[in-house]
């Protein structure tokens, strides 16, 4: 067992592909809900035993709030550890990560796992589609005319990340081709993305909540519009790589990893845009 700081999770998650690693909350149900790092699963340390010798091959990651509980599950990890694996303790729990955190549950409603294989994915291009229809919003209400020089840069990113939206609707379009047995029977993208309402943003909020909440802002709207930008990254973040693992199927879950490794670009790019603004 080894331990690792905040920052260095920072960049290991930064630098390691989402499919590499599984980071373990070992709290009760209520600190999760409560707050939680993005991308990490729920499994607490009462139940943890009984568990332990089903986690999958991969790096594990174990965080608690000050690190004690989670030291207690990683080294039980580690006694189990006959692939090799490396494994960690978060030093200093989350009381030492002073990232962005996620409140609540992952949407799991979002993704209804008894359906089809085909139409999860395509709720999931629906999802990217609330998203791209949000900073269209942004990019329409606030960021069209007699923008300053800050401004403008606050209006590029927005596009970037408009632009990545629709990208990551293509990425999922494209598992969705490899998983259907007669790929020709599928419908062309742009028809299929045409027809989606979009009226859900990742992470599982309302599209017209979302834009409410920032038309009716006047003060700090640009820190305000990126923070909730973040969140609503974070979210999808969440849910993305909380869903890979929940679900059976291999392709879905490539598909889920793929979009939380996406994601994560997304997340840095609106940070850095965020302490540039301040």
């Amino acid at each position: 067992m080894k331990t690792m700081t905040a920052d260095e999770f920072r960049s290991y998650r930064e630098k390691e592909h989402e499919k590499s690693y599984l980071l373990i909350d070992v709290r009760q149900p209520a600190e999760y809900k409560e707050s939680h790092i993005s991308g990490s699963i729920l499994l607490p340390l009462n139940q943890f035993e009984e568990q332990v010798e089903e986690l999958p091959e991969k790096n594990l990651i174990f965080y608690c709030r000050s690190g004690i509980r989670s030291k207690a599950a990683a080294l039980t990890a580690d006694f189990f550890n006959e692939a090799g694996k490396d494994i960690y303790n978060l030093e200093g729990g989350i009381l030492a990560w002073h990232g962005i955190t996620v409140e609540g549950m992952p949407s799991f409603k979002t993704f209804n796992l008894n359906k089809e294989l085909s139409q999860i994915l395509i709720d999931a291009i629906n999802l990217e589609k609330g998203a791209f229809r949000f900073y269209e919003y942004i990019l329409e209400h606030f960021y069209s005319d007699n923008l300053s020089e800050k401004d403008k840069s606050i209006s590029d990113v927005m596009q970037q990340a408009r632009d990545g939206e629709l990208g990551h609707a293509k990425l999922i379009y494209s598992h969705l081709k490899k998983i259907v047995p007669n790929s020709n029977s599928i419908e062309p993208f742009d028809l299929i993305y045409q027809n989606l309402k979009g009226d859900i943003l990742e992470g599982g909020a309302a599209f017209e909540q979302m834009a409410e909440l920032i038309g009716n802002r006047t003060e700090n709207r640009t820190a305000d519009i990126l923070e909730n930008a973040i969140a609503m990254e974070y979210r999808a973040f969440d849910l993305y790589r909380v869903m890979s693992e929940r679900t059976e199927d291999e392709s879905l879950k490539d598909a889920f990893y793929s979009l939380a490794q996406a994601e994560k670009s997304h997340m840095n790019i609106l940070a850095n845009a965020l302490e540039s603004s301040l």
